[in-house]
């Protein structure tokens, strides 16, 4: 059986110097170590102490009173932020309670909706209320403008008013006096309107233009451009005289009081207009 080789001495002793050289590093480490423990503990000791020393001092001790009247004045502020608050919650809670009861009190099916749906019945009547309002405001422009009118002289027949010239000019220079009132030639539509226009006219027992020519095709329209959907020719007309090519309404007649006349001659007119500017 083999002997183990007896140890080399010169590695002994560097083994040994190593082990010895790894003790002293390790404790200069250590003592390192509990030197700055010692001194952070120091250092805080002495942070406190001073604080401590602040505090007691006349300087400190305003400190401490101004911190604890900003601490004071903060709380008081959230309180009465709080009781704002709580206040307009009050209030909002008698409003709509106060809104709910004249909701409830239009239509009762509302008496079981939450806060939620009556505030939107609430929104919802606003703006019918609104709307309302705002065609109110047109209606009364309306009416202002139908009472100048008629306080002009203008008569009001149905949804529209008239007038009746007391001057003559050419069926051309009668389209355009109309339009400088905002009105045109008078159009006829229906039986009621016709049987209103003959009255007025045997009162004053003249003939009067109307809106009604013949285009380039024989054909007879308003100057809207439309095709009578009515007709009231007397008997015999439209006849097929030269240039007879305008129409008026004669006062010698019952209900069928078209004629036909030369454009050029002078005669009275009939203007009409509406308050919507919706000619007929």
């Amino acid at each position: 059986m083999e002997q183990p080789a007896p140890a080399n001495p010169a590695t002994l002793s560097a083994t040994i110097t190593d082990d010895a050289t790894k003790r002293m590093e390790k404790s200069r480490t250590d003592g390192a170590s509990r030197k700055d423990s010692a001194a952070t503990k120091e250092t805080r000791a002495s942070t406190f102490r001073d604080m401590v020393t602040f505090l007691k001092s006349p300087t400190g001790e305003r400190f401490i009173i101004l911190e604890m009247f900003i601490l004071s004045a903060m709380t008081l502020l959230l309180f009465l932020l709080y009781q704002k608050e709580m206040k307009k919650r009050a209030d909002f809670q008698v409003g709509l309670g106060m809104i709910r009861n004249i909701v409830v009190g239009i239509d009762s099916t509302y008496k079981d909706k939450d806060d939620f749906q009556i505030l939107a019945v609430v929104q919802n009547l606003s703006e019918e209320v609104r709307h309302l309002a705002i065609q109110n405001d047109r209606l009364q422009k309306e009416i202002d403008i139908i009472s100048k009118n008629v306080d002009d002289g203008w008569v009001l027949f149905a949804t529209a008013y008239y007038w009746f010239s007391h001057g003559v000019q050419s069926w051309m220079n009668s389209q355009k006096v109309c339009e400088r009132e905002g009105a045109k030639l008078i159009s006829i539509e229906t039986t009621a309107e016709q049987q209103f226009v003959i009255n007025e006219v045997k009162v004053r027992r003249k003939l009067f233009w109307l809106g009604l020519f013949k285009d380039n095709k024989a054909k007879w329209n308003w100057l809207s451009g439309t095709i009578p959907r009515a007709h009231f020719w007397k008997r015999g007309e439209p006849n097929r005289a030269a240039k007879h090519d305008c129409g008026v309404m004669a006062f010698n007649c019952r209900g069928s009081c078209w004629a036909t006349l030369n454009c050029e001659q002078m005669t009275q007119y009939i203007c009409k207009k509406v308050p919507n500017d919706a000619w007929l």
